[in-house]
């Protein structure tokens, strides 16, 4: 498969479609520039990565589940409030408590690579919830990789004296006062809020006979040799006080995803000539189409002088047969966003990070609507980095949804920092970054 000239490389992926599909494009350019890679994620997602020409090890046990299972394996999960509550449940429950059947699927990837190809380097990667690639740098007995690579697809998290605690969506603040309330509130995050997720992280790595050192949300980014943030410099936070092993690799931009079937009506979109097109997408976990998707039609649907796009987010993804269908809107299960955005004057997504970095790398403006998992993060991102408004709410008002479009097709400032930073995320080679990564730290180069 790959040159023996490269080292092997082992992919750690937590089994949700946002954070596999960017590790899969990744691994895809990979295997193309003569890596030979094994993802280890959740045994759903098997077909997904054995197309592209990865090796793969499913997970077994407790952590073989994906995004589509949530609402069924975790219940009770459903009748938490979104925000802080939710948050803590989901870290505890679906990311901690993966870890030790995690650690024992790359385990067994990097026996089966060992075996193989004794003598070969082995660069163990994961991405940034997948934590089961943590125990083995801290103590766990078994084969130790070569080196250790964190690949950042949500937005980070790691605790800052410039910064809030991560969950609340709350922008950074570098004042000697903001550096105190920062300090304040992310005590009391770790201790009382993520308490419980906290303990859980200690007690699964002494499970798997690893001891854990800090704070489980920081973990990510400092255990490893290097950590790459798969996005612009400028679309996250600055942390004055984060390691230098902590790099930037630009995003994943366009032109990277299988090709898709384009919708029937797609010429209207591509021969449009004197309408403003926007761009609706809740993604693929909040599905319920009443709280962002059907209230964008019906605020736009009196405009003659625009064109609403819907995509729904999943192949065979519909909307409810009652959901009435304006003229002026058009409705896909699935469209690219590097297909439809280069044609969009707005995007309006509920928050989750692909789309955004999608936004930045077609330059598009976003209205962001989203109140779970790292949506809030997400939205007050969009809106400190200047290219969009927080809506701060998952289920806006048509009112607000029509007067945040009016002030983002009305002010050309949108427009202009959506361009910075798309001219900004042309300027990296993510994939290439990570594989100059790679070959460094199989080398010994820190």
């Amino acid at each position: 498969m790959g040159s023996d000239t490269k080292p092997l490389v082992v992919i750690g992926c937590t089994p949700i479609q946002g954070h596999v599909m960017p590790i899969r494009i990744i691994a895809k350019d990979l295997i193309q520039r003569g890596y030979e890679v094994t993802i280890v994620s959740a045994s759903y997602w098997r077909k997904a990565c054995e197309d592209i020409g990865c090796n793969f090890v499913s997970i077994k046990g407790y952590g073989d589940w994906h995004d589509g299972v949530l609402h069924t394996r975790w219940p009770e999960r459903n009748s938490l409030p979104p925000g802080p509550v939710q948050l803590a449940y989901d870290i505890e429950n679906c990311f901690v408590k993966s870890i030790p059947s995690q650690h024992e699927a790359m385990q067994e990837a990097m026996k089966m690579l060992t075996e193989q190809h004794p003598g070969r380097p082995i660069v163990q990667a994961f991405e940034g919830m997948f934590e089961g690639g943590l125990p083995i740098c801290k103590g766990a007995p078994g084969i130790k990789p070569t080196a250790t690579l964190g690949i950042g697809v949500i937005p980070m998290t790691l605790s800052s004296i410039d910064l809030p605690p991560f969950g609340p969506g709350l922008p950074p603040d570098t004042t000697p006062e903001g550096r105190e309330r920062n300090k304040a509130m992310t005590e009391q995050m770790q201790n009382i809020v993520l308490a419980a997720p906290q303990k859980a992280f200690v007690e699964c790595f002494e499970q798997v006979g690893a001891k854990a050192e800090g704070f489980v949300l920081d973990a990510v980014y400092l255990y490893p040799d290097r950590f790459l943030q798969m996005c612009s410099p400028h679309a996250e936070y600055p942390r004055s006080d984060a390691p230098s092993s902590i790099r930037f690799a630009g995003g994943l931009g366009k032109g990277k995803r299988d090709e898709a079937e384009m919708p029937v009506w797609w010429q209207d979109v591509v021969n449009n000539k004197d309408k403003k097109i926007v761009a609706i997408s809740q993604g693929t976990l909040a599905v319920n189409f009443a709280e962002l998707t059907v209230p964008t039609m019906e605020a736009f649907k009196d405009r003659d002088d625009i064109l609403v796009i819907v995509a729904l987010g999943k192949k065979g993804a519909s909307l409810p047969e009652d959901v009435p269908i304006p003229a002026n809107a058009r409705v896909a299960d699935f469209i690219p966003f590097d297909e439809l955005l280069p044609h969009s004057s707005l995007f309006i997504t509920n928050g989750g990070y692909g789309a955004f970095q999608h936004a930045i790398s077609n330059g598009t403006p976003v209205i962001v609507a989203g109140t779970t998992e790292d949506k809030p993060e997400v939205a007050t991102r969009a809106e400190w980095s200047g290219i969009g408004i927080n809506l701060r709410n998952a289920a806006p008002t048509q009112e607000a949804i029509h007067n945040a479009a009016y002030e983002i097709l009305g002010n050309p400032k949108y427009k202009k920092r959506a361009m910075e930073l798309e001219a900004e995320m042309a300027s990296f080679d993510p994939v290439g970054v990570v594989a100059k990564t790679i070959d460094e730290l199989a080398a010994g180069v820190q």
